[in-house]
């Protein structure tokens, strides 16, 4: 019975999950990552965990981490809302029934998932490692070639490098995401108190999409760490929020760059925030203040990309999961949730491999077939959903829409169907 060894490159979300969850298994595993160190860039802000990531989350990680990660996340109530941008409500999905204890929705900052996560990797978490290529030795093994001259050898690669993976360009260079030719144009406010008076109260339930009748739409989401968040965390060494990570409510404007004038997303601040200003002119009163008070400094444009639905390959020593090979737009906000369960289900193939129960490559090609189905459908449903609120508005469509809405809001057992979509 051989013993196998993995090697993954990007330590992500889900490459550290899928980590934690070989380390566990007794599987010989280490991750190779590009920064030089866990602070040596902005990780991104809070990341909702549905329970299909919470499910995989406690699958990989050890006892005392997962009760660390239970314990730490944001306030998050069970809803979802979307309204006009005069702020009347069309849609309210908010749970009612008590959740699961693994398999429900969390909200935790980025940040601190991803110092979580470490935590259970120490020694075996190489920075400052930047992934040029790999070839295959005589024994079927992969030796990956990194920047500083230096090699790894393992049974299995695992790409985790994110949305412009450099393994993915080698291995599967015709699966390069597409430009969906939608940007995001957002950013932060601080949580304070004049914040909360303008905020739609809405948020109270979960995150808000405004939707006008204009080519766009709003996220809106508020960040607020839990009240018992600050012990655990000292089990980690870290007092007090970690930078970045403090309590705020993000914005993102979502459309085509024509609709807003936008020639580049490289686009300066001040040039951002009068985009915003521009569209938000009639809105609600409250959505204008708000937009008023983000700092133009911190405002970012994002091109929107997707991956596109791919024929089955051949499976090799080399696999992977994540945004490397199915990113999505962010407009179902299941694209982490995604790579979790990835790493989840590559864990128990890995795991029946390691202990004799069928090869290595038929525990590959298992995952990968899997993988396939349920991550190229939910690329395909988000971006669909970005189609249509971000895309041009088209009447009596739209109307019709947004009747349908407040029909099914108006109906308990109609809406407790909605609810798990």
């Amino acid at each position: 019975m051989k013993k196998h060894t993995v090697a993954i490159i990007g330590g992500g979300l889900g490459g550290l999950c899928l980590a934690n969850g070989l380390k566990k298994a007794g599987i010989s595993v280490t991750v190779y990552e590009r920064d030089q160190s866990p602070e040596s860039r902005p990780q991104g802000y809070r990341i909702h965990i549905d329970p299909q990531g919470s499910t995989a989350l406690h699958q990989c990680l050890p006892s005392h981490l997962w009760d660390l990660f239970a314990s730490t996340g944001g306030d998050f109530s069970q809803g979802f809302s979307i309204v006009t941008e005069q702020l009347h409500e069309l849609l309210n999905l908010a749970r009612i029934s008590a959740p699961d204890s693994i398999a429900r929705h969390r909200s935790i900052s980025r940040i601190t998932l991803r110092r979580i996560l470490l935590a259970g990797l120490e020694g075996d978490v190489k920075f400052d490692k930047r992934y040029l290529h790999d070839e295959t030795a005589s024994d079927g093994a992969i030796i990956a070639h990194f920047e500083d001259g230096s090699t790894a050898q393992a049974d299995l690669l695992v790409a985790a490098d994110g949305l412009n993976s450099p393994v993915r360009k080698q291995y599967l260079p015709h699966a390069e995401p597409i430009d969906t030719g939608v940007v995001a144009i957002g950013g932060t406010l601080p949580l304070t108190d004049g914040v909360m008076a303008l905020a739609p109260h809405f948020l109270l339930d979960g995150p808000v999409m405004v939707v006008p009748p204009s080519a766009c739409s709003m996220f809106m989401a508020m960040w607020k760490r839990s009240g018992e968040a600050a012990q655990p965390l000292r089990s980690l060494g870290i007092e007090g929020p970690l930078p970045g990570d403090e309590d705020y409510l993000i914005l993102a404007l979502g459309g085509r760059p024509d609709f807003f004038g936008l020639d580049q997303p490289s686009a300066s601040g001040s040039a951002l925030k009068d985009i915003l200003r521009r569209t938000t002119a009639d809105w609600h009163p409250n959505l204008r203040k708000l937009v008023a008070m983000v700092n133009e400094e911190q405002l970012f444009a994002n091109q929107i990309r997707t991956s596109q639905p791919l024929a089955p390959w051949k499976s090799t020593h080399v696999t992977l999961l994540g945004d490397a090979i199915h990113s999505m737009t962010p407009y179902r906000g299941v694209g982490g949730n995604i790579a979790l369960k990835d790493a989840a289900l590559l864990t128990s193939q890995l795991t029946q491999a390691d202990r004799g129960k069928k090869s290595l490559l038929e525990a590959i090609s298992a995952y990968e077939a899997s993988m396939r189905e349920y991550a190229f459908a939910a690329v395909e449903d988000s971006l669909k959903a970005m189609k249509q609120f971000a895309g041009r508005k088209k009447y009596p469509a739209f109307s019709l829409f947004k009747t349908g809405m407040r029909v099914a809001n108006a109906m308990p057992k109609l809406k407790s169907k909605l609810i798990p979509a």
